[in-house]
């Protein structure tokens, strides 16, 4: 345990000593994950799959504001499905527009949730997400979530049903802007996890605020359950063609992947929770204190070692002096003076 707080100390410190440099390199690795995903995801346009515009396009990310990649990525999907098909297109603008009506209104600052969120569905544990949402943010972030569902559940649509949206034939058109309409408002798999994300959302921001001990441990198990409870209840009722393994798989790597969150933003010691009593003119104060689990991070002191000089080695001086004795008859002597060496 103190070896990972050790970690997790350091890991701090580097952050904050090089925020500067660290914020645009994370904001470049964002951007390029994300567009390598769309065009692997979709890639109908085929300029904008070269690795040259993909890097320029992440590198000038990096110098942008966060939600600037938002924008990017969902000009790369938007410009895909134009490939695809423009009554797509149309449509996949419309609900770009809404989505981010919502999103810069109320949950602008969750750039992370919203890039994360496809991309824990392509890795198979998008069940990560409404926990670690409810574990360090709120209710308001559910909007983030859903757009991201939404991105996902419509990208997987239109690859499914590529033949369909490709074909050239003039009088299709009509029929594939209502598919396409009929593929984001009657997905029952889209609804239903949009959903069971925001109940499991809302359960865990309720117990992990609660003053009982272990309540984000508490409030992660529960998540877990709720999530593969409610998930695998709505497979079952409704044929949502969902994956019973990769629900069960999923939200186990959830619970590992949450525990680690745990342990990084909130690692407390309960062994020492003292409770306080005061009071005021006006209230009585009954405060719980539980203190955080910390440890020194040990700094490494680099000792340089000179080589020590060597003593010069001073021949010795012969000093002359001339004495006069009383009866007027000088007499010299010599003496010896060595200079010492001074430091």
């Amino acid at each position: 345990m103190s070896s990972l707080l050790e970690i997790r100390e350091t890991i701090k410190q580097f952050y904050c000593k090089n925020e500067v440099y660290v914020n645009p390199i994370l904001k470049f690795l964002a951007a390029l994950v994300a567009l390598l995903m769309i065009n692997a995801s979709m890639g109908y346009m085929e300029v904008l799959n070269s690795a040259v515009i993909v890097l320029v396009v992440a590198l000038m990310c990096s110098f942008m504001p966060r939600n600037f990649v938002v924008l990017i990525s969902a000009l790369f999907v938007l410009m895909h499905t134009y490939a695809l098909s423009m009554e797509c297109a149309i449509v996949v603008l419309a609900v770009f527009v809404l989505m981010f009506l919502l999103y810069f209104r109320f949950t602008p600052k969750d750039t992370k949730i919203v890039l994360l969120t496809p991309l824990l569905f392509v890795v198979k544990i998008p069940y990560v997400m409404p926990v670690a949402v409810g574990l360090l943010g709120g209710p308001i972030s559910i909007i983030a979530v859903s757009c991201g569902v939404v991105v996902r559940f419509m990208i997987r649509f239109m690859k499914d049903n590529f033949a369909t949206f490709s074909a050239e034939d003039a009088q299709t058109g009509s029929q594939k802007f209502r598919l396409m309409i009929d593929g984001i408002l009657d997905n029952k798999a889209m609804l239903v996890t949009i959903i069971v994300f925001a109940v499991t959302t809302i359960l865990v921001y309720t117990i992990r605020r609660l003053s009982a001990d272990h309540a984000w441990s508490i409030a992660i198990m529960v998540g877990i359950a709720c999530n593969a409870v409610l998930l695998l209840v709505c497979e079952f009722l409704l044929d949502l063609n969902l994956s019973v393994l990769e629900i069960l798989l999923g939200n186990v790597v959830a619970l590992f992947v949450c525990q680690v969150i745990r342990l990084m933003e909130f690692n407390v010691d309960y062994g020492r929770t003292e409770t306080v009593q005061f009071e005021d003119d006006e209230y009585y104060y009954y405060v719980k204190a539980v203190p955080k689990n910390t440890v020194a991070v040990s700094e490494k002191k680099v000792k340089r070692i000179n080589k020590q000089q060597k003593n010069k080695t001073v021949k010795p001086v012969k000093k002359v002096s001339t004495i006069k004795t009383a009866h007027g008859v000088s007499r010299t002597t010599a003496s010896k003076v060595e200079d010492r060496n001074k430091q």
